[in-house]
């Protein structure tokens, strides 16, 4: 089972990096795409060479927001993954034994550990010998091979 915390804290971050991505931030009301463009632009480039300070000044700032919003993209997508892929330890997947509270993690151990130690308390009992069965189907098998003739009880 995926675990759907993470799976969500994954989206929000997405929504959040793809918001800080296309929306206009801080006084000059252009998105990371337009600054982008216009830093790495050769007229961009010689600004900076020449000491306009307020141009040098906004893509330096910008250059480490979209690293921010591209790392919270990033993380998004690795706790996304992370989650579909993980498998819960929830109580659902724990076996308890309804004799002592034994804890199993499988239905294979909880059935040996029943036949192991509590055989005597099997609801699957023959009504025509002495034979404890499992499981219904081994009581099953069991009265079809010992008592073919006799009605099932």
């Amino acid at each position: 089972m995926a675990k759907l915390g993470v799976i969500i804290g994954g989206v929000i971050l997405l929504i959040i990096a793809f918001v800080g991505y296309t929306f206009p931030v801080t006084d000059t009301n252009l998105s990371i795409p337009q600054v982008n463009e216009i830093c790495s632009s050769e007229l961009g480039q010689l600004v900076q060479m020449f000491g306009e300070q307020d141009l040098q000044k906004i893509c330096l700032e910008y250059k480490y927001i979209t690293f921010g919003i591209y790392g919270l993209g990033l993380i998004g997508i690795i706790l996304i993954v992370v989650g579909s892929i993980a498998t819960s330890s929830s109580k659902e997947d724990i076996l308890t034994c309804p004799y002592c509270n034994y804890v199993a993690y499988s239905n294979t151990e909880l059935l040996k550990h029943k036949s192991d130690n509590h055989l005597d308390k099997s609801p699957y009992k023959c009504g025509h010998c002495d034979f404890i069965g499992i499981t219904e189907e081994v009581l099953w098998n069991h009265h079809n091979e010992k008592h073919p003739k006799e009605k099932k009880r």
